[in-house]
């Protein structure tokens, strides 16, 4: 589950809760979880699942991928978690800063850049995965017309894995879409 929020409430079903949209799998209290993202990974224990209005005893599985929860996490400071991280089970995400992708970089007519893409290593954009966004570099660019084949380095590690989309933006507004197609850290 990509965080999306994190909410401080102290001596409510333990020190704090975060949100967000399961991508896979089932979520119930008292699962050990790893929270990973920009380098750090942590453990912690969850206290309790909610909807608005309603306590779950279970998620993920009833309402399958992109049920929208609230995590109590216990073992975990608020300051420890944050928007773009992830929540999943130990050892099943990893973190990389360095990735092979295959993109399509919008045309001028689809509102994407009027210039070509400098050459490699020139090029700098904000990269979003999931509800993570991070500043990186293209190293090595291969462009037919729009699409292109690129390998990217990231300012900070972020959780990913191959067959993963991300959008592509500078300046304010979106250039680029892609997938990942290979993890080289």
């Amino acid at each position: 589950m990509p965080v999306e929020d994190v909410f401080d409430r102290p001596g409510r079903r333990g020190r704090f809760f975060c949100t967000g949209r399961i991508e896979r799998g089932a979520i119930r209290p008292g699962d050990t979880v790893e929270v990973i993202g920009f380098g750090r990974t942590a453990a912690g224990e969850v206290t309790a699942l909610e909807r608005p209005g309603e306590v779950l005893g279970e998620a993920g599985t009833r309402a399958g991928p992109g049920e929208n929860v609230a995590v109590w996490l216990r073992g975990l400071r608020a300051e420890d978690v944050q928007r773009g991280h992830v929540v999943a089970a130990p050892g099943t995400v990893t973190q990389h800063a360095e990735f092979e992708a295959e993109a399509h970089i919008l045309s001028e007519e689809e509102g994407g850049r009027a210039d070509t893409l400098a050459p490699e290593g020139k090029r700098e954009a904000q990269f979003s995965f999931r509800a993570t966004v991070v500043t990186g570099r293209v190293h090595t660019l291969l462009a037919d017309g729009t699409d292109a084949l690129m390998a990217v380095q990231l300012a900070e590690r972020v959780p990913m894995a191959v067959g993963q989309r991300f959008a592509i933006r500078e300046r304010g507004r979106a250039v680029g879409s892609g997938v990942v197609t290979k993890a080289l850290d």
